[in-house]
């Protein structure tokens, strides 16, 4: 089960993934599959590392691996205003400045230089035009979990990946305070505009003192 600061901070992990690999993540993110299996790949990264970067579990699907904190990071961020629910996603200006930031000012430090690596391998090498159809076919014939098939001949519904449990992990994501503090008052619309009309309250001197 993750706790509350991990969920927001996969989320965010995974927002800058995406906005990292699309060509124009404002114009077009990709779509769903994309999205779902660029997530995949990241963990799958993570883990073939001995790292605990996220906290997603992929199981076989229709469409391949297949993870529902990946659909609660989708309504997190939706809810949040950072990224667009459209046939195609949309990141929104919000969100490309917040994963622009996270990068900068997390992936960035030297404690988080392995997990840093192994999402820009899989930005690297899928920066472009989001096409479903080749990251599909890509993914489909992986061979995880000690499977001896690839992931297209695994039975739906079957296990795929877990995260790293701590005690076993390399390296861990260090995420300070500060940055958790941000994330949850990014993630959290009311708590933000509270702060927002606050802050324009004290400017306008309608706040006073006593």
């Amino acid at each position: 089960m993750r706790t509350a600061d991990e969920r927001r901070v996969d989320a965010i992990m995974l927002l800058t993934l995406w906005a990292r690999t699309a060509e124009s993540p404002c114009e077009d993110a990709g779509d769903r599959i994309w999205q779902m299996k660029l997530a995949f790949l990241a963990a799958l990264e993570l883990a073939r590392a001995r790292t605990r970067g996220l906290h997603l579990s992929f199981y076989r699907w229709t469409w391949g691996p297949d993870s529902n904190e990946v659909y609660e990071a989708w309504d997190d961020l939706a809810r949040a205003n950072l990224l667009a629910p459209e046939e195609r996603f949309v990141v929104t200006k919000e969100g490309l400045g917040l994963a622009e930031a996270f990068y900068d000012d997390v992936l960035r430090d030297e404690r988080n230089v392995v997990i840093r690596q192994a999402l820009d391998g899989v930005t690297q090498e899928w920066s472009g035009e989001p096409r479903a159809e080749r990251i599909m076919e890509h993914v489909s014939g992986l061979e995880v979990n000690g499977l001896a098939r690839p992931i297209r001949d695994v039975p739906s519904g079957k296990g795929l990946l877990e995260p790293i449990p701590a005690s076993e992990a390399s390296d861990v994501l260090a995420v300070d305070a500060g940055w958790l503090e941000t994330i949850a008052l990014m993630m959290n619309p009311e708590a933000l505009a509270g702060l927002n009309a606050a802050i324009a309250d004290y400017r306008a001197g309608r706040v006073h003192d006593g």
